[in-house]
């Protein structure tokens, strides 16, 4: 095992790193120091296993599932958001791998993680979708793959600040490449409570769990004879809150990877996008 608070640089071709830490520069502690609320939520009693932080932070969440016996690798690409991570966990047995890089940089191994965990992670929306598809590709079969952004209902108002949420991946850009191998657990809309940090003025999150059925290969937005996505039916299914979630029609599935189900307005609605990180 690795020293908790040693951190391996992987050569990156990220475009984003300078900016990351001339924002962490700016605050002693940028986030709230605790767990993101949807992965507690989630992941609490599971199992644990080989799990991967994309855009860790200053390792909040990292060391959450360490500390639940997960063997941790924490991706980012601030170095000064690493190092602050790595001296949270400094004396703790703890199994955490902090990589400085990118997501696509990082060279994971297809099937290689038990979690893949992106909480409001900053991923570029790119046309072959790259950073969706390495997410989807990285868990294992059996495994669990939860992706979680901040619910903008008015993308306009988001721009008129300078923010375009078009530029960046959801949870339903990653829902929409989930085929049959695939059974989608939690799609909804939920409201978030944290105590302080950048993104505490966030009232809502978009929660997408979902798990890749055992024995399965890695089938990434694979497509039937007629061009649509595979999904496994089934007329209802349970929200995290308890509650039934109608299934989409015509096709009854037993999810819907381009709409999510909102307990606020208690009706379907279509994904669009989402502020990034927490």
């Amino acid at each position: 095992m690795e020293e908790a608070g040693e951190v391996t640089e992987v050569k990156t071709t990220s475009s984003e790193a300078d900016g990351w830490d001339a924002r962490y520069s700016e605050r002693a502690r940028v986030w709230s120091g605790e767990p993101n609320g949807a992965l507690v939520d989630e992941m609490t009693g599971a199992r644990p296993g080989r799990a991967l932080d994309v855009g860790c932070g200053e390792g909040a969440d990292a060391l959450w599932l360490a500390r639940q016996g997960w063997a941790v690798t924490a991706l980012d690409v601030s170095r000064i958001a690493l190092d602050r991570a790595g001296a949270h966990a400094d004396g703790e047995d703890v199994d955490i791998k902090w990589v400085l890089s990118g997501l696509l940089d990082a060279d994971l191994p297809a099937g290689g993680f038990d979690l893949v965990s992106a909480q409001y992670p900053a991923l570029r929306r790119t046309a072959e979708r790259s950073a969706e598809r390495a997410l989807i590709s990285a868990v294992a079969p059996g495994g669990t793959l939860l992706v979680v952004h901040h619910d903008i209902p008015d993308a306009d108002a988001a721009r008129e600040h300078g923010f375009d949420p078009a530029d960046w991946v959801t949870p339903g850009d990653v829902a929409a490449l989930l085929d049959d191998s695939w059974h989608v657990d939690v799609n909804e809309v939920r409201e978030r409570s944290i105590s302080g940090g950048a993104g505490a003025h966030h009232t809502h999150d978009v929660v997408l769990r979902a798990h890749r059925l055992p024995h399965q290969s890695p089938s990434i937005g694979h497509r039937t004879a007629n061009g649509s996505l595979g999904a496994n039916a089934e007329s209802h299914r349970k929200t995290t809150t308890g509650t039934a979630a109608p299934a989409s029609t015509p096709c009854r599935h037993s999810h819907d990877r381009a709409r999510y189900w909102d307990h606020r307005q208690a009706r379907w609605v279509k994904h669009h996008a989402n502020q990034t990180r927490d």
